[in-house]
């Protein structure tokens, strides 16, 4: 399964804008097993709260990117699963950024 094809099964739980595909913590995390499933790689986490008139606010400290990390590829997971549990209940919903 392929990237698009991952987007798709979350398509009526996402806010999509553009590229930026977003998602509430609970949904990121089963997002983020299915695409780990197909074998793609873990780049990052956003996290976006959006506002009363619907923009999408970026939050850099509700993110989590592997370039700033000396982690290896399982434990930036892990450290990203735990990121974002952290997370439910708050109001962020999540860009979960993979590459194929």
């Amino acid at each position: 399964m392929a990237l698009s094809e991952v987007k798709n099964k979350y398509m009526d739980r996402a806010k999509e804008v553009g590229s930026v595909f977003l998602l509430q913590p609970i949904d990121a995390l089963g997002f983020l097993e299915d695409c780990l499933a197909c074998g793609l790689k873990l780049e990052g986490v956003e996290g976006f709260s959006i506002t009363a008139d619907g923009a999408y606010q970026p939050h850099q400290e509700h993110s989590n990117d592997i370039s700033d990390t000396t982690s290896s590829q399982s434990e930036f997971v892990e450290e990203t699963k735990k990121f974002i549990s952290k997370r439910i209940g708050t109001g962020i919903w999540f860009e979960v950024v993979f590459s194929e």
